[in-house]
């Protein structure tokens, strides 16, 4: 079987030409080479304290990065080296939200990261399969969709600001979580859309967009996760604080 017939099964790629669905299947696999190298930089991270040693160096020299990939133009002949900057930004963004996340692992609330990082990925798998098997104009309805919920929910930021709620916390944690899911879809039917008209796909600036939105995903339902822990938490405070205690059963005794 042939790379490209995988995304024959799918209503948006059936109609490209192999040369297309190659180039689709080529950002694919450059996002998984640069969430690879993310979760070798985190590990790496585990070992030696590059956080305390170089400070902020890190934080910029990845937004340089970042930028050196975008302003770079995309010809064959510096591919390669674009690649290697790419599988960096993934490195040093593995090294970079290691701190975040070991608190977490310290806590005790290990579970809290690990569900973050299955549900983003099942998320965005979902949305790359929904775009590609649905027609571009059920795709572009879906995102008005989306844009109108969240233009009409932007109100509940402020709200929060101005009182702060448990219930109005999560809820703009939710709206800020479907600003990179949308992004994802957007991302994913514009590149469908080149590669219907024959444009090519350059794809370390696509994985760097994807790997993005993967990332504004992971840390959005952290946020959520860690919320709903410190709520049910807090529940249980108060209530042994009013003296509301759960007794357990115990047999019925004779006197």
């Amino acid at each position: 079987m042939k790379k490209e017939s995988i995304l024959g099964a799918f209503s948006q790629t059936a109609r490209l030409a192999p040369r297309a669905q190659r180039q689709i299947l080529d950002v694919y696999t450059t996002l998984a080479l640069v969430s690879l190298c993310s979760m070798c930089g985190y590990y790496t991270a585990c070992r030696f304290p590059f956080i305390t040693s170089f400070g902020m160096i890190l934080p910029l020299g990845l937004l340089g990065l970042v930028c050196a990939v975008l302003f770079m133009a995309p010809t064959q002949q510096n591919l390669s080296v674009r690649r290697l900057l790419v599988w960096t930004i993934g490195w040093i963004s593995g090294v970079v939200i290691q701190p975040g996340i070991i608190q977490f692992m310290n806590s005790g609330e290990a579970h809290i990261v690990y569900a973050a990082l299955g549900i983003s990925v099942a998320l965005f798998v979902s949305f790359g399969v929904a775009v590609m098997s649905s027609t571009q104009a059920q795709t572009v309805y879906a995102v008005g969709a989306v844009i109108f919920a969240m233009s009409a929910l932007s109100w509940v930021s402020l709200l929060n600001y101005i009182y702060p709620t448990p219930v109005l916390s999560n809820m703009s944690l939710m709206v800020g979580l479907s600003g990179p899911c949308l992004s994802a879809v957007v991302h994913t039917s514009n590149m469908i859309e080149r590669a219907a008209q024959n444009v090519d796909i350059d794809p370390v600036v696509s994985a760097l967009g994807f790997f993005s939105d993967l990332v504004q995903m992971f840390v959005h339902l952290v946020a959520l996760l860690s919320n709903d822990r410190q709520r049910k938490e807090e529940e249980e405070r108060r209530n042994k604080r009013s003296g509301r205690r759960c007794y357990p059963k115990s047999k019925a005794t004779s006197w």
